[in-house]
């Protein structure tokens, strides 16, 4: 099957899907990181101890989860469904326009032959058929056309099985920090020094510059007003909610204004909001507050996801472009944003102080529609987006929100996040393969499978070249580990990977907008033409990876 043959995308030591009693528990992982084991009656996440002890009904029932084994996980192979898929992805609207095309030039030669064999010109063709009885005029259509038939049921059939509606990006706008957001390397270790009544030991503070140094982002990165303010001596961070409200204002109001502004649609032709933050969640949700400010429609339609991670933003265009093709005639928009005012970690885990040294303010909003009118001015076509979500242990636990032994909030990553990052995105691209790379490179993947399989000898494995199938490269900036492991492993080259090293330096990472940072860095730098594709790949926690591949230049031309 396409999906068999394209397991062998990347490189990445792996080892895949296996029985969840052999994968590595939470508590081996708290152990890695310096946190006490839990008591399987704990029923908390890793690294949480509940202060009253769980009643008997409560320890039977978590019991009896803990005790749940789902038995061997298997792959199964779906040969029909993923030949159906990649067809109707990537053949059928080809075949069905071809289809069209024969049918037209079989049907030039029959009429040419009928008016023929009514001894008239062409001009005279109504009068030899208004002669004609009706009985004759089947039989003699029959002997002409009938074996047209088969094209036309393959027109049927080409049409039935096509793409669903297309869904177009009109334009999107990024969020521009203002300059008192911005800070250096040095601001940002005398800020961490003064944040929290200087909670943080020097062990701490040293690990945080080394990780700082390290991490590939520049001098003039952005952070929120409410933990800024610690460059000064004297005072502390606001992590109030008020603070956190404020930073959501200023990030996604300014990005749908300055959407608004460029696309030239107003607020009340939105049928769709979609809004992603993984870390704040507030009661109204932004959704509400968002269509307050604006004043959208009352019948406007909302989505508000948090908990998605750095990947959230193709996971809230997907849940879009699903609605949009389900509602002609429609605009939606998406606003994908991290915000981090009440997100700094104040304990002493180096697993969790990674987070103070790595996320950056920033934002993106993108609108989507398939509406007639604006369609001529879109800027990319969606063709494919692709998902997958790891469901083993070890990538749940590799991006995790939890608490120290202190009791202090933060997220915990894993040792081995680059590694579950390999393997998630080993897996999706495995199903994006089919579906963008050339006959030709898959021929040699299928070559290269066969002659391993009837080879004795280990043979290092092929790597598809996605630069044959793709012109650009939006790769989510979550560090400069992940970058170079990216860049070798795809066989990329160091100017495919520039719009994320730049963006990094930039902007740190942004989390779930960095992709879009990303796409204006291009947009800034190179032409992209009609045709040219672009792939945008992000992964974040649950583990989860997504893909997008876009085309330039809007719909094609008729």
């Amino acid at each position: 099957s396409s999906r068999c043959t394209m397991d062998v995308l990347l490189d990445v030591p792996t080892s895949g899907l296996r029985n969840r009693a052999h994968a590595p528990s939470l508590n081996d992982t708290d152990k890695e990181n310096g946190t006490p084991p839990r008591s399987e009656a704990d029923g908390t996440g890793p690294g949480v101890t509940m202060k009253r002890t769980p009643s008997r009904e409560v320890l039977n029932t978590i019991s009896s989860v803990l005790r749940y084994d789902p038995g061997e996980i298997r792959l199964r192979i779906s040969f029909i469904k993923d030949f159906i898929n990649v067809s109707r992805a990537r053949w059928m609207d080809a075949v069905f326009k071809v289809g069209l095309l024969l049918v037209a030039v079989q049907l030039i030669p029959s009429v040419y032959r009928l008016a023929q064999t009514s001894g008239l010109s062409l001009k005279g063709l109504h009068l030899a058929v208004a002669e004609l009885k009706l009985v004759d005029a089947v039989k003699i259509l029959f002997y002409e056309l009938g074996w047209i038939g088969p094209t036309c049921i393959t027109i049927l059939a080409a049409f039935l099985l096509r793409r669903h509606r297309s869904v177009y990006l009109l334009d999107f706008a990024l969020f521009q920090p203002p300059a008192d957001w911005r800070a250096s390397r040095e601001d940002i270790v005398r800020m961490l020094a003064n944040a929290g009544e200087k909670s943080f030991t020097a062990d701490d503070l040293e690990f945080m510059k080394k990780v700082l140094d390290r991490s590939g982002t520049g001098d003039s990165t952005a952070w929120p007003p409410g933990i800024i303010r610690c460059r000064r001596e004297g005072l502390e961070q606001d992590q109030s909610m008020e603070a956190a409200r404020h930073e959501a204002e200023v990030v996604i109001c300014d990005c749908l204004k300055q959407l608004f502004e460029k696309t030239g649609v107003v607020p009340k032709e939105v049928d769709f909001l979609v809004i992603n933050c993984s870390l704040f969640s507030p009661t109204p949700s932004l959704c509400a507050m968002a269509s307050n400010k604006f004043k959208m429609r009352s019948d406007l339609r909302t989505y508000n996801l948090s908990g998605q991670g750095c990947s959230a933003s193709l996971l809230a265009v997907d849940l879009c472009s699903e609605l949009l093709q389900n509602n002609p005639d429609s605009v939606g928009v998406v606003v994908s944003t991290e915000l981090i005012t009440r997100s700094l970690y104040h304990g002493h885990q180096k697993s969790m102080l990674l987070q103070n040294t790595l996320f950056r303010s920033g934002g993106a909003a993108i609108l989507l529609t398939n509406r007639s009118r604006l369609v001529a001015r879109a800027k990319y076509r969606l063709r494919h987006l692709v998902r997958t979500q790891c469901t083993d242990d070890e990538s749940y636990a590799a991006v995790f929100e939890c608490q120290d032994e202190k009791g202090q909030t933060g997220v915990r990553l894993s040792k081995e996040i680059v590694r579950v990052a390999g393997d998630a995105m080993k897996r999706n691209l495995t199903q994006l393969g089919p579906l963008i790379l050339p006959l030709s490179e898959q021929f040699k993947v299928v070559y290269e499978v066969v002659r391993s399989r009837l080879s004795k000898e280990k043979r290092a494995r092929y790597v598809p070249d996605f630069k044959t199938a793709c012109d650009f490269f939006c790769i989510h900036a979550g560090g400069r580990a992940v970058l170079d492991g990216i860049e070798k492993n795809l066989r990329l080259t160091a100017d495919n990977l520039a719009p994320s090293r730049a963006t990094l330096l930039d902007r740190g990472n942004t989390s779930s907008s960095s992709i879009w940072y990303e796409l204006d860095f291009i947009e800034r730098s190179l032409p992209i033409k009609r045709g040219h594709q672009i792939l945008q790949l992000a992964f974040g926690s649950g583990f989860k990876c997504n893909s997008a591949v876009g085309a330039g230049g809007g719909p094609p031309p008729p």
